[in-house]
């Protein structure tokens, strides 16, 4: 009867509300898990060290990973074996997070269910390692390849322009570098960062 229909949406409210206060449960562990790990690499910024990439990828990542899942993004990962590099990371990890955010962004405005960010991580030769982050976004336009790195450069409502300019001059810093690469509007758009292997590092 009616009681017991109540009795059921009640129930179901209930469990409802439950998966709720689990889920912001957990949105806040991973909020403060993120804190502490900007806390963290803020203490050493200015400090060179010989680091792993996949580790301050995965990193970056996490930091990114509530809005992959509001936004139904998949990241897919390629890491390959390389050795160490010598460099800041606090000054990596605002970059690898700039350039993730942006492939989030670029995914924001395209209608597709297969919405993904490509990361990898590979030594093409004996001096550098490479961080690929490519998406299957809006893509750029070829006139704005060349302007994109300039300071206050922006194609998004709301944004700054100083975060790929601030990137690269950053890059540059420790001895690397980021270009891009894009065929065109909506057709996805890929960034490589390039930075020094430690010296008489080997693979890991």
């Amino acid at each position: 009867g009616y009681l017991a229909n109540l009795g059921e949406f009640f129930i179901l409210e209930n469990a409802e509300l439950l998966n709720e206060v689990d889920q912001l449960s957990r949105n806040i562990e991973h909020i403060k898990e993120v804190v502490a790990m900007q806390q963290s690499y803020a203490k050493v910024s200015g400090v060179f060290e010989n680091l792993q990439a996949h580790r301050l990828v995965e990193d970056a990542v996490a930091m990114n990973i509530g809005a992959f899942e509001r936004h139904g993004v998949e990241v897919e990962r390629q890491f390959s074996a390389v050795p160490p590099i010598r460099v800041d990371r606090h000054k990596v990890l605002q970059i690898l997070i700039n350039l993730i955010r942006n492939a989030k962004y670029a995914l924001d405005d395209v209608e597709r269910i297969d919405k993904k960010i490509l990361i990898s991580i590979s030594a093409p030769n004996g001096r550098y390692i490479q961080i690929v982050v490519s998406d299957n976004g809006v893509g750029i336009a070829p006139e704005n390849l060349t302007r994109i790195f300039a300071h206050g450069f922006t194609t998004r409502e709301g944004g700054h322009g100083f975060g790929l300019h601030s990137g690269a001059i950053a890059a540059r810093s420790m001895g690397g570098a980021i270009t891009v690469a894009s065929t065109g509007i909506g057709q996805g758009a890929t960034f490589t960062l390039e930075l020094p292997i430690a010296s008489n590092a080997s693979v890991t």
